[in-house]
């Protein structure tokens, strides 16, 4: 008996196990404020779900049908053991299954985020260490202002510039869509690039990066412009430290000290903030969804919360909140494995 409670405990002191136990607790948690949150809005779902010129009886069958005349505890029990199930409810946006929605819109916001995070950690790399390397030079007086000027301009009005500058003026990259006409992908998984590998379809494979370039850009700039200041200090703060200083001394390239001693542990204090800014695309690419017609669950929910649709509002919040906790999950263990001070404190 003491053995196996000394596994369970072992088991338990594991990072990921405990991280994942408390993520799964953080989504509970999250699910039952979003539930009363959507049931204590004003408004009856039946008759919002059936239209007002509805009769009143079948109205009445539809909310036993949702057990909406039980107690708010009751009716979370059902929706939660239909959520376990993989249901969500009828959307009142599209007249489906939520969880067949989320399945069909998801893929292309997750597209765009793998997208907008090769763009945002490259650009944050090469800019913060650019101008940390070099601080107080003229690169580092563009670099900073550049940042000044992406942290100040939302995501939306660079997708309004960079759609006017490279679609209308110079006409070199597509201003809407995931793909252009003619241009078709069996679905596979929902993401057009890899769809369009996994077929050998290579120039649908070209036009749909094509059609990626600018919504990502317009979504990566913002955060990329953050994520280098941040970069940029840490850079500042470390290459004054003595164990730079005596490398230095000892004749060893500065370029070799920059990006091999300095950039890694100035790296550790950037990653958190590159994990939340991924996460939140999820929430903040609504609008650049809606500039560049994307169809992605971003611009489901923005839909879904025009038309009050309660299920999809609800579908789409957690679907957030699930990428948020796996986010923060992949943070914690990559600083885990960069930074070892970590390790040791945790042992």
């Amino acid at each position: 008996m003491k053995s196996r409670f000394n596994v369970l405990k072992s088991v338990y002191e594991n990072t990921v196990f405990r991280r994942a136990v408390l993520s799964l607790l953080s989504l509970l948690g999250l699910s039952l404020i979003i539930f009363t949150l959507a049931r204590i809005v004003p408004g009856d779902p039946a008759r919002m779900a059936l239209g007002p010129r509805a009769p009143e009886e079948i109205v009445q069958k539809y909310r036993e049908m949702l057990h909406l005349n039980e107690p708010i505890y009751v009716q979370y029990y059902y929706w939660l053991t239909n959520l376990f199930q993989g249901k969500l409810g009828i959307s009142l946006t599209s007249f489906r299954e939520v969880s067949v929605d989320i399945a069909e819109f998801l893929p292309a916001t997750l597209e765009l985020m793998l997208f907008v995070a090769i763009i945002q950690i490259a650009g944050t790399l090469i800019l913060g260490t650019l101008s940390g390397s070099k601080p107080g030079s003229i690169l580092d007086g563009a670099l900073r202002v550049f940042t000044y000027v992406g942290i100040c301009v939302p995501a939306f009005v660079w997708g309004l510039i960079l759609q006017f500058i490279f679609s209308y003026v110079v006409g070199v990259f597509p201003a809407t869509e995931r793909l252009s006409p003619g241009i078709t992908v069996p679905r596979i998984t929902g993401l057009v690039t890899v769809d369009a590998l996994a077929t050998g379809n290579f120039r649908a494979f070209v036009d749909a990066l094509w059609h990626l370039i600018l919504p990502s850009l317009a979504l990566a700039l913002g955060a990329m412009a953050q994520e280098a200041r941040i970069l940029r200090s840490a850079m500042v703060e470390n290459i004054n430290k003595d164990y730079v200083l005596t490398l230095l001394s000892h004749g060893i390239p500065g370029y070799r000290i920059y990006f091999k001693y300095a950039l890694k542990p100035s790296v550790a204090s950037t990653i958190p903030v590159i994990g939340l800014d991924i996460a939140s695309l999820i929430a903040n690419a609504f609008m650049v969804e809606v500039i560049f017609n994307w169809p992605g669950i971003s611009k489901f929910g923005i839909t879904a919360m025009l038309k009050k649709d309660l299920n999809g509002i609800v579908g789409v919040v957690l679907m957030a909140g699930l990428i948020y906790t796996v986010t923060n999950v992949i943070v914690d263990l990559i600083l885990t494995i960069i930074d070892p001070r970590l390790r040791y404190g945790e042992k």
